[in-house]
């Protein structure tokens, strides 16, 4: 025998309702990252080209100077 229900089947909603909510928070977080990342690479561009300087120039010119 078949019973029949009044209740609403809406397990496929809440699925749907929670895989566009995850879809959501992703592509927050995904943007929050690319605008920290925006906003800091002059910053991060500035100090590896500062590091760059002193490995490659500063530091064999003061070894040279010191004799080594």
């Amino acid at each position: 025998m078949v019973q029949i229900s009044n209740k609403p089947n809406i397990s496929s909603m809440k699925n749907a309702a929670d895989d566009a909510e995850y879809s959501s928070k992703l592509l927050a977080r995904e943007g929050k990252l690319f605008a920290g990342l925006h906003a800091t690479r002059f910053k991060g561009f500035a100090y590896g080209m500062a590091i760059a300087l002193l490995l490659i120039v500063i530091i064999p010119f003061i070894a040279k100077l010191a004799g080594f």
